[in-house]
Parts: C-alpha cells; sequence; structure tokens
C-alpha cells in the first residue's frame, strides 16, 4: 500500500470513529425522551443505579484489558490467540466476583441496592463482555471501520428497538428494560466470545499476564474516573431512593451533549495541539485555544439558559423539578472540557504517572462530601459535590502539566477567568429560572445570531478545517 493510500485509509477509520461514538452515545440521548414517559420515575432511577454498577463492574472484573491489543499485535504473533487468553482471563475473574457474591447475597443486595435476579444478570453479561470490546480493538487496529462501525451501531439499535418492545410488552417494564438491552448485548456478546474462543484456541498465561501488567496500574485511574462520573447515581440511590435517582439521572443524560461534543473534538484538537508543540508553536495554540474554549462555552451558556425547555423535551414535566441541578452538572462538562487541555499536555511529555492519583484524590474528595452532604440536602448536594470534584480535577492537572514545560500552550488567566464569568452565569440562569424567562430567551436568541453571524464570518475557515 502506498503512503497517500494509507493515509487515506487512516483518515476515513478516524471520520468513521468518531462518527460511530456519535452515533452509538447520540441513540441513548435520543431515546430518552420515550424511556422517561414509559417508565415511572422510580424504574428510570433503578435502571440509572444499575447501569453505574455495570460500569464498575466491567471495570474491576475485565480491567479494560482490550487496551492492550494495540500493543500485543508488536509482541505476539499469534494476535487470535492473544485475544483468547485475554477473553478467558476476564470471564475466569468474573466468574470469581459471582461466586463471593453467591456466598453473601443479603450484603451485596443492599450493596447494589438491588433485587439478586438483578445482580445476576449483571454478572452474566459481564461474562462475556470482553469479547466485544476486544474484537472491535482487533479491528481498529486492522483498520477495518466498516465492521467496527456495523457492529458498534447495529448492537446499540438492535439493543434500543428490543428494549422498547419488550417495556411495552411486559408488565414489569423495569425487567423489559434491562432484559432487552442487557439480554440482547449478550447475545451479540457471546456469538462473538465463541468466534474469538475458537479462532484462538488457547489459554496462555504468560499473555494473561502480560495484559495485567499493562492493565492493573491503570484500575485506580479508570475506577476512579467512573466513580467521580457515577458515584452520585449509586450513592443517591442509597440514601435517597429510586425517584431522586432518576431527577438526576436525566440532568446528567443532558449535560451529555456538551460532554460528547467535547469528546469528539478533542479527537481533533489533541494531535493537532501535540504537533504545534512538537514544533515550538505554543503561540499558535494559545490564540486558537481561544477561539475553541469560547466556543464551547457558548454551547454551555445556552444549555443554562434553556434548563426548563431541555428538561420538559426530555422527561416531561414529571421531570421538572430535576431542573434545579442541570446548571451545576453541565458546568461539570466545562471543567472535564478544560482538565482534558492539560491531560493531553502530561501525555505527550509521557509524564502520567500522576493522573492516576490525581484523579483518585478528585474521586476520594468527591465521595466523602457525597457521603456528608446528599444525606442532609439531598440528590441537589450531588450536583455540586461533583462540580466541585471536577473543579479538583481541573486544579490537580493544572500543577500536573506546569511539570511538563509546556504549560504556555494556555493562558491560565483566559482559563479561570472565564471560569468564574462561567460561574456568574450559572447562578444567573438558575435565578432566571423562576423569575424572568423572558430575559433567559432574549439571551438565547442572541447567543444563537452571535453563532450564526460568527460562522457566516470565519465561513471559509471553516470550510477550510472540515475540508482538511
Amino acid at each position: 500500500m502506498s503512503d497517500n493510500n494509507k493515509a487515506s485509509v487512516v483518515i476515513r477509520a478516524g471520520i468513521w470513529y468518531t462518527m460511530s461514538s456519535f452515533m452509538t452515545k447520540g441513540m441513548a440521548f435520543i431515546t430518552t425522551p420515550i424511556f422517561t414517559r414509559l417508565l415511572t420515575s422510580d424504574e428510570f432511577g433503578d435502571y440509572s443505579n444499575f447501569v453505574a454498577w455495570a460500569g464498575i463492574i466491567v471495570i474491576v472484573a475485565t480491567m479494560d484489558m482490550h487496551t492492550t491489543v494495540n500493543r500485543a499485535r508488536y509482541d505476539y504473533e499469534n494476535l487470535d490467540g492473544y485475544l483468547s487468553s485475554v477473553a478467558l482471563s476476564g470471564t475466569a475473574v468474573t466468574t470469581l466476583m459471582w461466586g463471593i457474591v453467591q456466598l453473601f447475597p443479603g450484603f451485596f443486595c443492599r450493596m447494589f441496592s438491588m433485587d439478586m435476579r438483578y445482580i445476576n444478570l449483571l454478572f452474566i453479561t459481564t461474562m462475556v463482555s470482553p469479547a466485544l470490546t476486544l474484537f472491535q480493538a482487533k479491528n481498529r487496529i486492522n483498520y477495518k471501520y466498516k465492521t467496527y462501525v456495523a457492529i458498534s451501531f447495529g448492537s446499540v439499535l438492535l439493543s434500543t428497538l428490543i428494549s422498547l418492545a419488550l417495556v411495552l410488552l411486559m408488565q414489569d417494564r423495569l425487567a423489559g428494560r434491562l432484559l432487552g438491552h442487557y439480554g440482547t448485548v449478550f447475545v451479540i456478546d457471546l456469538i462473538v466470545y465463541i468466534y474469538i474462543i475458537y479462532k484462538g484456541r488457547q489459554f496462555r498465561w504468560d499473555e494473561c499476564k502480560y495484559a495485567l501488567l499493562i492493565c492493573i496500574p491503570m484500575i485506580p485511574h479508570l475506577l476512579s474516573k467512573y466513580l467521580l462520573n457515577q458515584a452520585d447515581r449509586i450513592m443517591i440511590k442509597q440514601f435517597c431512593g429510586s425517584t431522586d435517582t432518576a431527577f438526576y439521572s436525566l440532568a446528567y443524560t443532558c449535560a451529555m451533549i456538551p460532554i460528547m461534543l467535547g469528546n469528539a473534538t478533542n479527537i481533533a484538537w489533541s494531535p493537532w495541539s501535540s504537533e504545534q508543540i512538537h514544533e515550538g508553536n505554543f503561540k499558535g495554540i494559545r490564540k486558537a485555544s481561544y477561539y475553541y474554549i469560547a466556543m464551547f462555552y457558548l454551547i454551555v451558556i445556552g444549555m443554562f439558559l434553556l434548563g426548563p425547555e431541555i428538561i420538559l423535551v426530555l422527561g416531561g414535566k414529571k421531570y421538572m423539578e430535576a431542573v434545579v441541578v442541570l446548571p451545576p452538572v453541565v458546568m461539570g462538562a466545562a471543567f472535564q472540557f478544560l482538565y482534558n487541555l492539560y491531560v493531553a499536555l502530561e501525555q505527550f511529555a509521557k509524564k502520567t504517572v500522576g493522573m492516576a492519583f490525581g484523579t483518585a484524590a478528585a474521586a476520594v474528595i468527591n465521595v466523602a462530601l457525597n457521603w456528608v452532604l446528599i444525606p442532609r440536602y439531598g440528590y441537589v448536594a450531588a450536583a455540586y459535590t461533583t462540580l466541585f470534584g471536577y473543579a479538583c480535577l481541573l486544579v490537580i492537572h493544572y500543577y500536573l502539566a506546569r511539570r511538563t514545560g509546556y504549560i504556555e500552550a494556555y493562558n491560565e488567566k483566559f482559563i479561570f477567568g472565564s471560569l468564574g464569568a462561567l460561574f456568574v452565569t450559572m447562578f444567573f440562569a438558575l435565578w432566571a429560572y423562576d423569575h424572568s424567562p423572558f430575559i433567559r430567551y432574549a439571551l438565547a436568541l442572541i447567543l444563537c445570531i452571535t453563532l450564526c453571524v460568527y460562522a457566516y464570518k470565519y465561513k471559509d475557515t471553516i470550510r477550510r478545517l472540515l475540508k482538511r
């Protein structure tokens, strides 16, 4: 393959991977208004609690060993055999954990705040869950983006449609939602699992040890990051019940709009900024970052101003109480967006040891504050404790990035000063929800016009960037 043809394949793969991420995550967002109306608030809260625990179990049991495939292809000639070994080791760890749960069912039912039948479903699906991620990792390194996209989007679409059908047909709608989604994903994972085992036909301890040595040190970072995102919902369920969990979960679903946007744009920003750092063009990064950050802030401010309307569309009138937590949760998305800028500097400098400690510290602070404040002030407190956790994460990574020698890539006065202005806007929006909807609509209209004028003024620049 010539260099030009290879570059073309890589570019097409990158575009389709990004689109696939949008489509799969967007499906969950689009269907939220449907399921919030079909399920009671208690059922929606219980489903959110299940999803939160499922993510934790997957991290602990499978340790994200699919991330080692990109490196293992250089160290093992028989990559199919390596996938087989890793898939079987994930099943073994999950089975061991499930056995421990069976010994103390009462304790774990209280801990997970769910019936034993749902805990069993959680572990059964996790036993084969590494299969699809391993298979997709292999497709990524071979640039088989068509297969990757077809499987990723196809599984999400199928599980969503079956979930919808079972929710409508079953008397127990929570069971229908869980079986429809996780049952469908289990069948797909099982098929891929059997294929991987058949193709590899081996289990080697040295390959498992290879994967574990890479992944185990990353567990604190992965688990801490996940806890920072999900611990609030788990603890709200424990202290306040399913209904409050549903209110908070819906607000967090709304915050996925800027989070998805930030993650998607970071795919393009991170490699470009790394290239500029390599060339010593810090001034160029700093200048571009003003526009990059400002555009993201405009999306956040728009969500501040139209919070009640967004909640009404996604959840209906019964969820309008959740509007008070939308601004701080969306503000947390802004902190996530900003700390990723500094994380990229740490990764470029290969100084990633502090990342796990920084993320773990922020997660511990968040959990501790939740433990103290949620029983006293309810689920609203979780929005502000999570916001504070992300603020700590930003500050921690800012100081870690200072050690890299690349900190001049960003103007810290602009970043932290603009965050102060964004805080003022957040509290103004909370005040305007009850006192002045007219001002909100007027400001939202001005914001929309500003975006249109900006897009028209720089249409040639935007066109060139998209063409690149």
